[in-house]
C-alpha cells in the first residue's frame, strides 16, 4: 500500500524552499520521539511519504543514521549502496534513485528529520549539502511546533499519519499484553511479522487492534 502525501500548509511552506533551493524531487519532514518513533510533518509526495514510511516499518535507513549522528547522510545512488539492505530493498521499489537526508537541530538536540529523493542519481556538491544542513537547521523549531500542532487537532482522522501512530502504539500495548513481553519486543515481533508477511507495519498494528491478529496464537 503506497501512502498517500501528506500535504499541510505549514509543513509545505517549510519543505519549498529545498524544492526550490536543490536537485530533489520530493521532501518528508518529521519529528522523531525519544523511542525514535517519527511524526511526519509533510510530505510533497507519494514517494517522500512511503521512504518515510519504510524507515518506521523497519527501523534502519539513512533517516535514523542522520538523527544519531546529528549529521547529513547522502545516498547519492540507491542501487550502488549496501548499508542499509531492509530498507534499501523496499526504497528500490519507489522511484527514488539518491536520497539525502539533514537533521532538524534544535539548540543541542537533534528532533527529527528532513528526507529529500532524487528521481536521478547522483551525488550533493558541497555547497548544497551546506545549504541543506542549513535549511534544516533554520526550520527545525517551526517543524517542531508544527508536529505539536497537529499532534493536537481533534479534527484528524483515522488516515493522518498522528492517528495511524497512535494506533500503532495501541497494538503494541495489546502485543505485549498476548505475549508477556516489554514494549520494545513487542513493537520488534510486530515489525518481523510485517516484513515477513510483506505488510506495513500499520497494517498489522489495524489487525491487532481490530482483533484480526493475536500473537499469542501464532506459531514461532
Amino acid at each position: 500500500m503506497t501512502p498517500a502525501p501528506r500535504v499541510d500548509p505549514g509543513g509545505e511552506r517549510l519543505a519549498a524552499p529545498f524544492l526550490a533551493l536543490l536537485p530533489v524531487d520530493g521532501v518528508a519532514i518529521s519529528i522523531l520521539g525519544r523511542d525514535r518513533t517519527p511524526a511526519l510533518v509533510h510530505a510533497s509526495d507519494a514517494t517522500a511519504a512511503r521512504l518515510e514510511e519504510i524507515h518506521f516499518d523497519l527501523g534502519e535507513g539513512p533517516a535514523f543514521d542522520a538523527f544519531d549522528g546529528e549529521s547529513a547522510v547522502l545516498v547519492p545512488d540507491l542501487a550502488a549502496s549496501d548499508r542499509w539492505p531492509l530498507f534499501l530493498a523496499d526504497a528500490r521499489m519507489t522511484d527514488a534513485a539518491a536520497v539525502f537526508v539533514f537533521p532538524l537541530s534544535l539548540g543541542a538536540a537533534c528532533v527529527g528529520t528532513v528526507l529529500c529523493y532524487s528521481s536521478v542519481a547522483g551525488s550533493l556538491d558541497a555547497a548544497a549539502t551546506e545549504l541543506g544542513t542549513n535549511l534544516s537547521r533554520a526550520i527545525s523549531g517551526p517543524a517542531f511546533r508544527q508536529a505539536m500542532i497537529l499532534a493536537d487537532d481533534e479534527g484528524a482522522d483515522e488516515a493522518t499519519p498522528s492517528e495511524m501512530r497512535r494506533e500503532v502504539h495501541q497494538a503494541t500495548g495489546m502485543v505485549l499484553l498476548q505475549l508477556e513481553v516489554s514494549a520494545t519486543d513487542a513493537f520488534a515481533r510486530m515489525r518481523a511479522y510485517a516484513f515477513s508477511h510483506g505488510s506495513t507495519l500499520r497494517e498489522v498494528a489495524h489487525d491487532v487492534v481490530a482483533r484480526r491478529l493475536d500473537f499469542s496464537t501464532l506459531n514461532d
